[in-house]
């Protein structure tokens, strides 16, 4: 439970302790934007990972990212709530949309598996995953047959400037990579 509250801490405060959802008041997401500002310039797309379902909902980050970059429509999200039909239907307009720059909204669970969204370009993990192999999976949905572009991959993470070493991001991160290198030396003693 402990652990668990330290994530959501760090991913937003207002999701521990009630007071609301304002941007402003979470490092990660003041990098999301940071992100999606030049993800936009570049009129290309972007797909962010987001466990919180609270944060999915139309009245939080989507209406947010709708507002701040003049999109006709909010942002789609896909999540556990979103039944097969619907999913697709939300994929092939997210794919075959030429408007430039555009954004979806992703569950890790929901989003990790089985979808193809080359149009996007852009992956931001705005929360981890415990598990660094459904982060690889996510990040997979642009990695597909018919990229034609670099895809990059984005982790953001609030490190307190006092204390920076102690950042419950950086620790998290830390362990995260040590499980993949675990992994991946099991997987290559298997190639």
């Amino acid at each position: 439970g402990l652990i668990q509250s330290l994530r959501q801490i760090s991913l937003h405060p207002g999701l521990f302790d009630g007071k609301g959802f304002d941007p402003s008041d979470s490092a990660r997401f003041a990098a999301m934007i940071e992100v999606l500002d030049r993800v936009k310039k570049l009129a290309e797309k972007a797909l962010v990972f987001i466990e919180s379902l609270e944060i999915q909902s139309a009245n939080q980050l989507p209406l947010l990212l709708q507002r701040r970059y003049s999109l006709e429509q909010a942002p789609m999200v896909i999540n556990g709530a979103v039944g097969t039909a619907e999913r697709q239907k939300r994929v092939d307009s997210f794919q075959s949309s030429s408007a430039g720059f555009d954004v979806m909204l992703l569950s890790p669970k929901a989003g990790g598996v089985g979808l193809t969204l080359t149009a996007a370009n852009h992956v931001i993990h705005l929360s981890r995953w415990w598990n660094p192999a459904v982060e690889d999976q996510c990040s997979d949905r642009a990695h597909r047959i018919g990229q034609t572009r670099d895809v990059h991959v984005y982790y953001p993470m609030a490190i307190d400037p006092v204390h920076p070493d102690h950042s419950f991001d950086l620790k998290l991160n830390e362990l995260m990579s040590r499980k993949d290198r675990k992994s991946t030396r099991l997987n290559s003693s298997h190639v």
